[in-house]
């Protein structure tokens, strides 16, 4: 099935900001056109999409919203991350993350009404993986710790917790060698980016491992 760009980009104002009148749709996608040239423009967009015949919307007299048996992947990896944050399964119960939500929302999409949700979401998935991944390791689990700050690392770099529970990982599975190679990693990385050092709490995990460098 092919969706046309302008009904595409209705679908997904819908998904990531939920039910909206038409008029906040039309002026968070059309904000530079005066509103009855935007509120063409997405009547236009939802009759193309009409044509596709699938029923992605319900349509509720000036209210616009996902249809109900439509999956909305952020809506769920949203719902996975409050779930864990919140503490709604014991550790090592927690399901996995769902697939992709390490992923930029709707990459290569530059729209000026993402920039807050995309960060939004971002941050929300980051706190979840790595709380769950605490949560093993505090379980003794630390091999299924793992996964899960390699995928925060892969998503903030320059997140300092996350460098430090890793570390600390290593070090109850006695691999010190790893420890503070991952230490010093994470150290030369903020030291180059940021110009600072890496926080006591983790310096002094590794200390004691260290030779003068």
């Amino acid at each position: 099935m092919t969706i046309a760009r302008s009904s595409a980009r209705v679908l997904a104002v819908l998904a990531v900001h939920g039910p909206a009148s038409r008029a906040e749709v039309s002026g968070l996608l059309w904000p530079e056109s005066p509103q009855s040239r935007a509120s063409s423009d997405l009547r236009t967009a939802l009759w193309r999409l009409q044509r596709t015949g699938a029923d992605f919307l319900d349509l509720d007299g000036q209210t616009l919203a996902i249809a109900e048996r439509v999956a909305v992947d952020l809506a769920s990896a949203s719902e996975w991350a409050k779930n864990v944050v919140h503490g709604a399964w014991p550790a090592t119960e927690t399901p996995p993350p769902p697939d992709g939500c390490d992923r930029e929302l709707l990459t290569g999409w530059d729209e000026p009404w993402l920039e807050h949700p995309r960060e939004h979401v971002r941050m929300l998935t980051v706190q979840a993986i790595e709380v769950a991944a605490q949560r093993l390791l505090t379980a003794g689990r630390p091999a299924e710790a793992l996964p899960y700050l390699l995928q925060v690392m892969r998503m903030d770099p320059l997140r300092e917790s996350a460098a430090q529970l890793l570390v600390e990982l290593h070090l109850v599975q006695r691999n010190v060698h790893e420890a503070v190679r991952q230490y010093r990693r994470y150290r030369d990385l903020v030291r180059a980016d940021l110009g600072i050092e890496p926080g006591i709490g983790m310096r002094s995990l590794v200390s004691r491992y260290l030779t003068a460098d």
